[in-house]
């Protein structure tokens, strides 16, 4: 009876929290996309496939797109995203649950060999590798179930983000040609695919196959798809990823804080919006000297000349961090500064 009483409040929780959730979405104004006629589909077809034979496809591979169709419901879903007013603490709440948690610690306990030698091999902590399939596919089991193929191909006859997505197309017709089995490319309605949901340019670039078997199976095995994480984290342009250090650290501010972030502000800076929204790099030294501290009130680790970034996320009067170079590799992953810190945060439940 206690039991069952537990249950019905643990579901009476999450209900509420959806509703709560759900209330913080707002629909984005957008109608049922128009659709191309069977003649400028057929046209369309005909220039991605000459495309592909110019990019090196093979024929065999370039004949699939023979039985492509547009799908309303992706062009939708790109065009129609709701915008999300959801604070951090609602994006933490949802996504750092306990179970993720658990589930974390328990695959870092289950393949902790495999993790240290492929942390070891590409100089990353292995808490960030799960991590990162934590957030991406719930450690694998949320893939995704939309053709890989009817994505990529609608969008990039989409006019909104042709190029980009002309480009993931030849990557994922260069992938059949790799011999990756066409039951393996579904996932995402972008086209992000395996357990890292990695697109499809990027499997291209980042895949690694750790076993040695002949290809990077991000789908179905665990050692490759850590590697494959581990190789895009580190191996980004002019970032390289430290292992000596962390991600960052939640802090209390100043009371003058308002004051402080106007005065440095970066001015200038490029990659996404979430890297461009951190402030100018100081040592921990000079944060402590401006009056900032560790979130438990204590003074900052100042015995190294570590420098970090300032994010508010969400304003000042909230929480705030200070951040350290390998933040910046974490937001390639996915530009966003709820996303990063959620994977540092689990990170920091997760390791050993």
């Amino acid at each position: 009876m206690k039991s069952m009483k537990k249950i019905i409040i643990i579901i009476s929780f999450s209900l509420f929290y959806l509703s709560i959730l759900s209330n913080s979405l707002i629909a984005a104004d957008c109608t049922k996309p128009t659709m191309p006629s069977q003649e400028e589909w057929k046209s369309w077809i005909e220039e991605a496939k000459l495309l592909s034979l110019q990019s090196g496809i093979s024929q065999k591979t370039v004949n699939i797109l023979n039985n492509v169709n547009p799908a309303s419901k992706i062009l939708l879903r790109d065009r129609c995203q709701i915008e999300s007013t959801i604070t951090l603490n609602e994006y933490l709440y949802y996504r750092l649950d306990k179970a993720r948690i658990v589930a974390g610690t328990n695959m870092m306990n289950k393949y902790k060999i495999e993790l240290k030698l492929i942390g070891k091999s590409f100089g990353i902590q292995p808490r960030f590798i799960v991590a990162i399939l934590g957030l991406e596919s719930y450690y694998g089991k949320n893939q995704g179930k939309i053709n890989t193929i009817d994505a990529v191909t609608t969008l990039a006859f989409d006019r909104r983000r042709s190029d980009f997505y002309k480009k993931q197309l030849i990557a994922t017709l260069e992938i059949i040609d790799k011999g990756i089995p066409l039951e393996n490319l579904f996932g995402s309605w972008g086209g992000a695919v395996g357990m890292p949901q990695m697109i499809p340019t990027t499997y291209l670039e980042s895949g690694y196959d750790w076993n040695e078997d002949g290809f990077a199976d991000i789908w179905n095995n665990f050692e490759d798809t850590f590697a494959s994480i581990a190789n895009y984290l580190t191996s980004i342009d002019k970032n390289p990823w430290s292992n000596n250090i962390s991600w960052g650290r939640e802090v209390l501010a100043p009371n003058n804080i308002d004051e402080i972030y106007e005065n440095i502000k970066q001015k200038g800076a490029k990659g996404c919006s979430a890297v461009k929204s951190r402030s100018v790099a100081k040592t921990l030294s000079e944060w402590q000297k401006l009056g900032f501290r560790s979130i438990d009130g204590k003074d900052l680790p100042t015995n190294n000349n570590l420098e970090a970034r300032l994010i508010a996320p969400d304003g000042t009067k909230n929480r705030i961090f200070l951040v350290y170079t390998n933040y910046k590799n974490i937001l390639y992953y996915n530009c966003s500064n709820y996303y990063a810190v959620a994977i540092g945060l689990l990170s920091d439940a997760i390791k050993y």
